[in-house]
């Protein structure tokens, strides 16, 4: 694409700070360990990348991946209905015990940091932020935040400050950010109709990209205002992350991948992978080379997960569908 600037249209200037409802609950939505784990990663079935029937995962829509920050051989894989992980591309094998929707998730770059999802438990409602310390088997309320909690569909954690934390309410209640770690929280207006995707710059948690049904919206002050780009303006992206190098990745359908080295100003294409697959999360291990994307196969919407070979989207190999 050519270069483009930023436009200076600004929106999303209301703030709101209050004490998160229900902070300091420790329910614990999920005990245990799945039966699924007692299959150790060298038992896994060898990858096969050729067909899908032995890739073939029963879940119905994937809301998010991310990687292991100890173990970069680790993908999580967030579902509609259930959360999986799998090893050096075998795959996928479901790790938590009590099923839930987990609409929006995210993995830390920082080692020690928890896994943090939201959605809806299996008894029906609101999640509210929820982590997990133990690779999903488990998790935790952290805060529901407003009362009903909230639903975040997108969501970001900060890599420089791991106790920052932003999410968009699905039910338009907002932007939320925490600093503390979820013990308080700003409300802040949100751009564009509707938010699919945060992205919190590695290098400065006061550096957020949106994603939005009406192109790439960027705030230099965590969240507290927000200036349209040029890039894919009038088009909805689907995703939107940045690597451990700082450099950004989205999606949109019409376009397909493509990587930004200069903070959304500007884009390279990706080779996209089979299937006309339009990519609704991405994860990206830089230091081997490696892009995760999960999302929805032309023509028939299969929802399926893959990892390419290089950082140009080469060599796409298939870790798991639901075509059967």
């Amino acid at each position: 694409m050519d270069k483009q600037e930023k436009r200076g249209t600004k929106t999303g200037k209301g703030k709101e700070k209050f004490i998160a409802i229900g902070v300091g609950i420790a329910v614990v939505i999920a005990v245990g360990i799945g039966m699924a784990l007692s299959m150790s990663s060298g038992n896994l079935p060898s990858p096969n990348f050729e067909t899908s029937s032995s890739r073939t995962v029963s879940w119905i829509h994937v809301h998010g991946l991310g990687i292991d920050p100890s173990d970069s051989s680790v993908l999580y894989i967030a579902t509609h209905g259930d959360f999986y992980k799998s090893v050096d591309a075998g795959t996928p094998v479901k790790v938590d015990k009590q099923r839930a929707d987990y609409m929006a998730f995210n993995a830390p770059m920082t080692p020690g940091t928890p896994l943090h999802s939201s959605g809806h438990p299996s008894t029906g409602g609101n999640t509210g932020l929820i982590m997990s310390t133990d690779g999903g088997q488990t998790w935790e309320v952290v805060a529901t935040v407003l009362d009903p909690p909230v639903d975040f569909h997108a969501m970001a954690v900060s890599r420089s400050d791991p106790d920052t934390v932003v999410g968009f309410d699905s039910g338009g209640r907002g932007i939320f950010k925490s600093t503390d770690a979820g013990k308080t929280w700003d409300r802040f207006d949100y751009p564009g109709q509707h938010v699919t995707a945060l992205a919190i710059s590695p290098s400065d948690s006061n550096t957020v990209l949106a994603g939005t049904n009406d192109g790439v919206f960027i705030s230099n002050d965590g969240a507290a205002s927000w200036t349209r780009t040029n890039q894919y303006s009038g088009m909805a992206v689907m995703a939107l992350a940045f690597d451990a190098d700082g450099n950004l990745y989205a999606s949109t359908e019409e376009f397909g991948l493509a990587r930004s080295s200069d903070v959304g100003k500007t884009f390279e294409s990706i080779i996209r992978p089979p299937n006309g697959l339009t990519a609704t999360s991405i994860s990206v291990d830089s230091k081997n080379n490696i892009i995760y994307v999960a999302g929805f196969a032309a023509p028939q919407g299969f929802q399926e997960v893959y990892r390419s070979s290089s950082l140009n989207g080469d060599g796409w190999q298939l870790v798991g569908t639901n075509k059967t």
